[in-house]
Formats: C-alpha cells, sequence, structure tokens
C-alpha cells in the first residue's frame, strides 16, 4: 500500500519510535499531523526541524474534523481508557499502531534488519545505520533516539535495500498487546540481551522470553545471538543452526569473539576473531563493554552479509563513529569537570555505563545523576541492583521517580532508602534532590577538573538538559 498523498494524523507523536515514523511517513510522501499531550528535546526539536505540525491533545478532535485524516497512527503511550481512545475505535477512520503501519506500507521489498534486547538497541541500530550509510549502502533505518551521524532519527529510501528498525519488546498499542517488533518481517534479528524489564506489563522474564522466542521464529534468514547473557543461551536452543550465528565478548566458543585491545587516545582498539582463527582489527570513539557487544553484533552482522572487514571504508566508519545523543554523548564542561548524557535506564544498562567511565576516566572522579524516569523505575523491583551499582560511584544524586505513584505504596521505588543504604556504608556519598533545580546546583558545585558527570535519564528530566547547558564553560 502506499503513503504517498495521504494525510496522517499521529495520536502521541512524541515518542521516540512513533516520532521517528512521523518523519518516514513524511519522506514516503504523507502530509503529517501530530498531537501529545508535551514535547521535549530531542524529539521536539526534530519534529520541528521536520517541519512536521505538532499541537497538544487537547486539538485532537478539532483536527480530525477540520483536516480529514486518512489514517490515525495511535502511539502506545495513548491511555486505552482515555476519550481519544474510545473515538479512534469509532470514528470510522482507518487506525493502526506504529509497527502495524509499517507492517503494511513501508516493509514490503526491503530486507528488514531488527535490533533487539533489552540492552543497546539504539546504539546498536545507530552504529549499523551509520555503517551502512558510511559505505553506500544507503539504507532506511528507524531508531529510538537522534544520531549524530545524520541528525535524523528515521530514514526512508525508495526501492529494495536494508531496512534497520529497532525492535521493541514493548506492547504496541492500546488495542494491540503484543510487542512491536513481531510486526516488523525480520530477515535478519540481532538479539543482543534478554533480562527482565518493563514491570508494567510483563510480570516475568519468562513472558518476555516468549516474545524473543515468537521473534526468532518469524525471522527469515539469520539470527544473530550474543551469548553474553543468560536467557540468550536458553534462547539459542530453539534457534537452527543453519540460522545462527553467534557473537561474545566473555564466551570464546562464539562465532565471533570481540575483545578490547587497548585505548588509543580516545579511542578504543579492539579485535574480532573468527571460529576459523581469522582475526580483525578496529578503532572506533565508542566506548566500554555495552559498546564492545554493539559493535561485536555489526561485525557479526557484516561478516554474514559478506563484507570485506579489512575495507577501508569500513575500518575508517568504524573509527569516526558518531554514535547517538544521550548515548555517552559529550555534553560540555563545568569548572573544567567533564558532563556526559547517557539514556541508561535499566540497572544491567547503568551498571555497564557507569564501569565504562570508571575504566576509561581512570584518573577522574565518577558522578552519577539518576532519573528514575520509567514505570519500572516507579517500582521497587530493580531498588536494592542500583544501590550496589551506584556503591561503585564517588557521588551519586537520585532523582524522583515520577511514576512511582502508579503503584501501591509497598510497590513504590524509594530514593529516601537508596540513598540512606549508600551512604550508611560511605557517608555523603548519595544525596535525593526532589527539584530539578536543586540538581542543576549539585551539578555546578561538584564539577572540577578531576571530575566526570553522567546524567543518566530516559526522559526530558523536567528541563535539566537545557538548564545546565547555561553554566557550560566558555569554548574558546
Amino acid at each position: 500500500m502506499e503513503l504517498k498523498g495521504k494525510k496522517v494524523l499521529f495520536a502521541r507523536i512524541c515518542g521516540t519510535g512513533v516520532s521517528s515514523l512521523a518523519i518516514i511517513c513524511k519522506r514516503a510522501g504523507a502530509t503529517v499531523i501530530g498531537t501529545d499531550l508535551e514535547y521535549y528535546p530531542p524529539v521536539s526539536t526534530k519534529l520541528e526541524e521536520e517541519k512536521i505540525p505538532c499541537y497538544g491533545m487537547e486539538k485532537f478532535y478539532d483536527l480530525v474534523k477540520e483536516e480529514k485524516p486518512d489514517l490515525i497512527v495511535v502511539g502506545n503511550a495513548l491511555n486505552g481508557k482515555s476519550e481519544e481512545a474510545a473515538f479512534i475505535l469509532k470514528c470510522g477512520i482507518p487506525y493502526y499502531s506504529m509497527p502495524s503501519l509499517m507492517e503494511d506500507f513501508l516493509l514490503d521489498g526491503k530486507s528488514p534488519v531488527v535490533i533487539s534486547g533489552t540492552h543497546g538497541k539504539t546504539t546498536t541500530t545507530t552504529v549499523f545505520s551509520e555503517v551502512l550509510a558510511g559505505i553506500g549502502r544507503n539504507p532506511s533505518y528507524m531508531i529510538g533516539g537522534i544520531p549524530e551521524f545524520s541528525g535524523t532519527n528515521a530514514a526512508f529510501s525508495e526501492g529494495a535495500g536494508y531496512f534497520v528498525i529497532e525492535g521493541d519488546e514493548y506492547d504496541t498499542a492500546f488495542f494491540d498487546k503484543g510487542p512491536k517488533f513481531l510486526h516488523y518481517k525480520p530477515e535478519t534479528t540481532i538479539v543482543t540481551s534478554i533480562e527482565f524489564d518493563h514491570a508494567d506489563i510483563y510480570d516475568s522474564v519468562e513472558s518476555i522470553f516468549k516474545n524473543f522466542k515468537k521473534l526468532v521464529e518469524i525471522t527469515k534468514k539469520r539470527v544473530i545471538l550474543s551469548l553474553d547473557f543468560d536467557h540468550n543461551l536458553r534462547l539459542r536452543e530453539f534457534i537452527p543452526a543453519e540460522k545462527l550465528f553467534t557473537y561474545s565478548i566473555s564466551d570464546k566458543s562464539a562465532d565471533l569473539f570481540v575483545k578490547f585491545e587497548e585505548r588509543h587516545g580516545k579511542l578504543m582498539y579492539f579485535s574480532a576473531t573468527l571460529k576459523n582463527g581469522e582475526k580483525y582489527f578496529f578503532e572506533t570513539p565508542l566506548f566500554g563493554m555495552q559498546n564492545l557487544m554493539n559493535l561485536g553484533a555489526l561485525v557479526s552482522f557484516l561478516k554474514c552479509e559478506g563484507f570485506d572487514l579489512k575495507d577501508a571504508k569500513i575500518l575508517e566508519t568504524i573509527k569516526t563513529l558518531k554514535g547517538i545523543k544521550r548515548r555517552q554523548e559529550y555534553l560540555g564542561s563545568i569548572n573544567g569537570g567533564l558532563i556526559y548524557s547517557d539514556f541508561a535506564h535499566h540497572p544491567t544498562a547503568v551498571k555497564l555505563t557507569l564501569e565504562s567511565f570508571i575504566d576509561f576516566f581512570p584518573e577522574k572522579k565518577i558522578n552519577v545523576v539518576f532519573d528514575p524516569a520509567t514505570n519500572s523505575n516507579g517500582q521497587n523491583v530493580f531498588e536494592k541492583q542500583y544501590t550496589e551499582i551506584f556503591k561503585k560511584a564517588d557521588k551519586v544524586v537520585v532523582g524522583f521517580p515520577p511514576k512511582a505513584f502508579k503503584f501501591p505504596p509497598e510497590n513504590r521505588f524509594e530514593p529516601e532508602r537508596v540513598v540512606a543504604t549508600i551512604n550508611a556504608e560511605t557517608p555523603d556519598k548519595a544525596v535525593y534532590l526532589k527539584d530539578i533545580n536543586d540538581t542543576v546546583n549539585w551539578v555546578k558545585t561538584n564539577s572540577g577538573e578531576n571530575t566526570v558527570t553522567v546524567i543518566m535519564s530516559n526522559s526530558g528530566f523536567d528541563g535539566f538538559f537545557g538548564k545546565i547547558a547555561d553554566f557550560f564553560d566558555k569554548k574558546g
């Protein structure tokens, strides 16, 4: 089916995935309009740059009446009990979830590469897209963040070619509670990791595992699987040998073993060794074990697809990877202290991110500001894990959990309890700051020549990023 010439109204457009689809729809020739409750960077900035008109949700009914859209795309943030949801179901206008629109309008004739897993999806999808673009393969892509190499989280190329998609296991929409990634017609699937997450919709890791099992079953050509997580090892048993390729940073029996070799200034030097003994070397500005895993997936894919891993263009593109906003993104400095942003919002990602900064900046003190903004982080399911992880930082700020009050008191994440437990071992290491202006002041006060501060947040963080930028050291 064709999108060209159609008018598409997005309900809740400011999600990272939904916004990327909106951009793709526009580039495929549709007229796009969006509504949402609130807008925040970097997504809001990108929608503005793309000249996609965006309105508050209160304008939804007026837009339907005045614009007469051909299709309505429903973001999964739209509450199924809302008046808008009830209206969509009975208004007579064809409606789609983000994944089902892709399934019906965008994927036929493409070679979908679906990047799945609890951790690393966004960065891995970005490096796949950046490298394929860098070597002239002109991929289509949809990324749940803003890559630095292109400045846009979505691209659509006419005709055949790779379509690299960040494949989320979160539910699809209020009318479709299955995971998004089952809609993407995968030719190749990457599974970076399987761990418990999304405690608001999954009751156990087993329910998540079942969906990953379905994903590999519908994958047509190849599953590229990390062996660095226990549940990935379980999944391996359900993948036919002729369809499976494995990679690892810990298991030398994998089809591709990836190893950190040394630091070259601001570059990470790493090797990738195949079972037959072939060995390849790469340099990259991305650093840390999480990125080593992400790059292992990339190298595995390139090898499986028949690319020459010694090709100068490939080596240069990996060496100059720009990465993605808010993933190890350097923001600026305050009093000479480096300020980074990272999207980490799950215990494993937080642990790997913190360790990567400790390893890469051994001469610095590493401070962490943690924004517990997700549904899972509004609950205490990961509280003990975060408490232990944050003990490794030099100083910690724990922010306000905005979604905690959706849950019963006994199930809520309690920042005060996390801080008290950390400080019982090391007094004054941790602090709970509810007000974002207090957090900005804390970062200013605790930044100096010997510090690196990592802001771990996957939200707008109540305007933090705009406010802190006012205090960065002047360049030059």
